[in-house]
């Protein structure tokens, strides 16, 4: 069953085609990975699945629903009841512990659950951290934290851009990890990536290039 499907997506910026006839689905369960070179248009792929932008032209169906047609107010809706997005730059609130920056995701969704966010924390090692502020986090729990935060409303969709960007070796591997972990149960998830080593656990690698799909890879394909 696909959970998101993109059919003859363009995107343009005045004279700037940054997408150019996008076909693509995505099955529920399914883990994907986006890559390119700068420029290639991810990041437009990317905010057009999450809900923060509209194509120029095409359809795109998540859960069933013609996103492409949505007004902003729907979108927001959507997205906050659908997606789960996890940035490179964390987008933590300073003054908030670890624990609190996991309930606002819950306080716009429905109801702080401080139990439920903690179960959240711990899922992802950071149980002990719970009280602590960003600044009192390196770079790779900050990260957890935005993963638990995604995770809080039980998302159809975990939408990752550059998850590791930012994070040295063995905070990768924690990060990918938890997504290995993920995968298992069942979620869906595109992570936007530039580095071959994040990609390569995924199911498919979508390359882009120039805003079109150049080609798709399986993880057979890359192993022969």
């Amino acid at each position: 069953m696909d959970l998101l499907e993109l059919k003859d997506v363009s995107k343009e910026y005045g004279s700037l085609k940054a997408l150019q006839n996008i076909n693509l689905s995505v099955k529920q369960g399914e883990w994907l990975a986006i890559m390119g070179p700068s420029g290639s248009g991810k990041t437009t792929m990317m905010n057009i699945i999450g809900c923060m932008d509209k194509p120029s032209a095409g359809e795109v169906f998540l859960d069933g629903v013609d996103i492409s047609r949505q007004n902003a107010r729907n979108l927001t809706t959507l997205r906050r009841d659908k997606i789960g997005l996890i940035f490179q730059q964390f987008h933590l609130v300073n003054y908030l512990t670890a624990l609190e920056n996991v309930m606002v995701a819950q306080y716009y969704h429905s109801m702080p659950d401080e139990k439920e966010a903690l179960e959240a924390l711990r899922r992802v090692g950071l149980a002990d951290r719970a009280k602590h502020l960003p600044s009192q986090l390196s770079g790779g729990e900050q990260q957890r934290v935005c993963i638990a935060r995604a995770l809080i409303n039980y998302p159809m969709l975990i939408l990752a851009d550059e998850p590791t960007g930012n994070l040295d070796e063995a905070n990768e591997g924690i990060v990918i990890d938890i997504f290995k972990q993920l995968h298992r149960e069942g979620s869906t998830i595109i992570v936007v990536t530039h580095d071959p080593e994040v990609a390569e656990d995924a199911e498919r690698t979508v390359v882009l290039e120039h805003g079109r799909i150049a080609r798709i890879l399986t993880n057979d394909a890359r192993a022969g």
